[in-house]
């Protein structure tokens, strides 16, 4: 059996890296999770231009390529420094974010989810949207 690989955009944030890559590997049940960090991802995805996001969807393009991920799985969280927004404007970036990068990687399932505290060094990931590629015709 292959092994199985999921790719993930997320905060450079290193007290979420760990809670995330268990949420993912437990919901998508892969083996290996490519990671991608910027910081406020969801806020770049949702607003950058197009030469800097150009430059992140290349990298999804080496893990899909070189990996086989057919999942992009892009993750915000509360208390972030790089983008220090409250948490509904956290998912409303993420659900733009999802929209943008759903036209540019037809065929890739694309998740957005959230990260929020739960406690001295925890944090609870939440699924605020997902995009599924279209099937392909009977």
């Amino acid at each position: 059996m292959p092994d199985r690989f999921a790719t993930m955009l997320t905060c450079i944030d290193g007290r979420i890296q760990r809670p995330l890559d268990r949420w993912v590997r437990s919901h998508l049940d892969v083996d290996y999770l490519d990671t991608i960090t910027e910081p406020g991802p969801e806020a770049v995805v949702a607003t950058t231009g197009e030469s800097r996001l150009d430059a992140l969807l290349e990298k999804v393009r080496i893990s899909q390529r070189a990996h086989g991920s057919e999942t992009l799985v892009i993750a915000a969280h509360s208390d972030c420094a790089g983008n220090p927004v409250p948490v509904a404007e956290h998912h409303r970036q993420l659900r733009e974010g999802l929209a943008r990068l759903a036209t540019r990687l037809p065929g890739t399932r694309i998740l957005a989810v959230h990260a929020d505290r739960c406690g001295d060094r925890c944090w609870d990931a939440e699924l605020v949207a997902e995009v599924a590629p279209a099937s392909a015709a009977p």
